[in-house]
């Protein structure tokens, strides 16, 4: 969200509103979860 914060800063609110878009179709691909299709970051196993 910090192109969101910069938008506003300097008062493009055509780029806010698609941000704002961008950030919806994100969460609403991915099942209604934030950042759904990161998931957990695997555990490193020691070689050897």
């Amino acid at each position: 969200m910090r192109l969101l914060r910069l938008a506003v800063e300097i008062k493009r609110w055509d780029l806010a509103a698609h941000t704002i878009v961008l950030a919806s179709a994100r969460v609403l691909k991915n099942g209604d979860r934030p950042d759904g299709g990161k998931g957990k970051a695997k555990k490193r196993r020691p070689r050897g």
